[in-house]
């Protein structure tokens, strides 16, 4: 129960700010992979006209093979290092989001106890058998939501120690030269 109409004004209030800040934070996140994204277009783009050009260019099948080949070593780094921005503005977006929901529910949290607290000291003698269930009830689904919570930390924590372990273990070989 809330007591009063400006308590439920400024619960609405805090959850309209909280998911402003979530959408908003989302399209940050997009346009940083937007902008990436036009990025690796424009270095394709230009990459694709140089070896085409070099391509024809070449004098017998032997240049040509090195020239084709010369290409796949950087392409892979590319595609590594592109794979690794995205998954960093992902993760940078991702715990944005996680930090405002964090402190939307603290926020809730505590909202509701204030509840719980304003209903025991109003309820009729007797129901305190009922109060106190409530408040267990609540204090064991907050314990459930938390234990989520960091065994969801410790995944993301495991999956950016396994993507930095295969950004580090990418073997880089130099590109062969033509003999």
């Amino acid at each position: 129960m809330i007591a009063a109409p400006e308590q439920l004004m400024q619960l609405h209030k805090s959850a309209l700010e909280s998911m402003q800040a979530a959408a908003l934070a989302s399209m940050e996140g997009l346009g940083k992979l937007a902008e990436l994204n036009i990025q690796a277009m424009r270095a394709s783009i230009e990459e694709s006209s140089g070896a085409v050009k070099s391509m024809l260019e070449a004098r017998d099948v032997k240049a040509l093979a090195d020239v084709s080949t010369a290409g796949l070593q950087p392409a892979t780094e590319k595609v590594s290092a592109y794979a690794k921005h995205v998954y960093e503005i992902a993760s940078t977006t991702n715990s944005e989001i996680v930090r405002l929901v964090e402190k939307q529910f603290a926020e809730g949290n505590r909202q509701l106890y204030a509840t719980i607290e304003m209903m025991a000291k109003n309820a009729p003698a007797g129901s305190e058998g009922m109060v106190t269930m409530v408040k267990q009830a609540v204090s064991s689904a907050n314990s459930a939501i938390d234990q989520v919570s960091k065994a969801t930390r410790q995944v993301v924590e495991l999956a950016e120690a396994n993507m930095a372990a295969a950004t580090k273990a990418t073997p880089i070989r130099p590109a062969k030269k033509a003999a």
